[in-house]
């Protein structure tokens, strides 16, 4: 039977709460704890930067990723802002931060009156249930101004970090935890994340083509329509991952454990699955070109995959370990 590795299960809480404020947080790190921009959106504004002499938040300004005022207010006041003893309102912050705005303010205050809410602080409630804002943001400012921590909080150090050092020309990030992450639409080519804790991580429409992830937790990870040409998965745990439409052609899945996992309408040309455990995984009746399994391959019962169209090896050369 083909073992997991189970990876830690939650990620260490953030260190740039209010209790280290002293530490400068980059700009993007920021924003994306805030949940107001997207770690591709970062990698598109890191790689920006590289070739120019723009801020960050200009360059996210710039491409209309975020409003200028908000780019702004975080670079220039936030630090200060979670420094203070002091407290104001919640929507005081919101509103200094261009989240909100005038005219949905006073939106915010008449269904306030109109439902009887007396505490200020609730305005929040309201203004995600308008769609003002996103909980994640008010969570995001929960936590860093009134010391109020969601047990759901992300730190994006770690992905902020590998997105700039790959940039830089960087790709050995093996052993890396980023667990829960959304990673969704980053290009990460020929990166080394073997024994990696990728549980329900999101790479949904990503490019990690010819990456190693051997031995990496992959649990519930949402791959669909991403691209993973020539991915090494040896030994990596993808029980219950999603991997709909997705670009495996010539992946390697020797030993893997895909139990449960979704492969319906993913691209499986040249795909080897010697010693893979397939065992309840979502596949395609019928496959018009060669995948490849061998004998010690464990599919359900009610799967023949020769008439499926799957190729017997008996000749699969072990991939051999990738480079430290």
């Amino acid at each position: 039977m083909v073992k997991c590795l189970s990876g830690q299960e939650d990620l260490t809480p953030s260190q740039n709460s209010s209790s280290n404020s002293n530490y400068k947080q980059p700009l993007g790190e920021i924003l994306l704890e805030a949940g107001l921009v997207s770690m591709c959106q970062i990698e598109i504004a890191l790689e920006t930067q590289k070739k120019s002499d723009l801020k960050i938040g200009e360059i996210l300004a710039a491409n209309g990723f975020i409003k200028q005022e908000i780019a702004n207010f975080f670079a220039d006041r936030w630090l200060n802002l979670i420094q203070k003893q002091e407290r104001r309102p919640l929507a005081f912050y919101l509103y200094a931060a261009g989240l909100l705005d005038k005219k949905q303010l006073s939106v915010l205050k008449q269904k306030q009156k109109h439902k009887k809410i007396n505490s200020e602080t609730r305005l929040h409630f309201l203004a995600i249930e308008q769609g003002y804002v996103k909980q994640v943001t008010v969570n995001f400012f929960l936590k860093h101004l009134f010391d109020i921590s969601d047990t759901q909080n992300l730190s994006f150090t770690k992905p902020y970090e590998l997105i700039k050092n790959y940039i830089n020309g960087e790709t050995n990030f093996q052993g890396l935890e980023l667990n829960q992450i959304p990673l969704n639409g980053v290009k990460l080519k020929k990166v080394i994340l073997d024994n990696s804790n990728l549980k329900k991580v999101n790479l949904n429409n990503s490019n990690l083509s010819s990456s190693s992830l051997v031995g990496a937790n992959l649990t519930f990870a949402d791959l669909e329509l991403a691209n993973l040409s020539q991915v090494n998965f040896t030994n990596a745990c993808l029980i219950e991952a999603n991997l709909r439409e997705s670009n495996l052609e010539q992946a390697n899945f020797e030993t893997a454990n895909l139990q449960e996992a979704d492969l319906r309408g993913a691209n499986l040309l040249n795909a080897s699955f010697a010693s893979a455990d397939l065992r309840g995984s979502k596949l395609t009746p019928n496959y018009s070109y060669e995948v490849y399994y061998d004998k010690k391959t464990i599919f359900d019962t009610n799967f023949n995959p020769i008439k499926a169209g799957w190729k017997l090896r008996t000749d699969i050369i072990p991939t051999p370990p990738s480079k430290r």
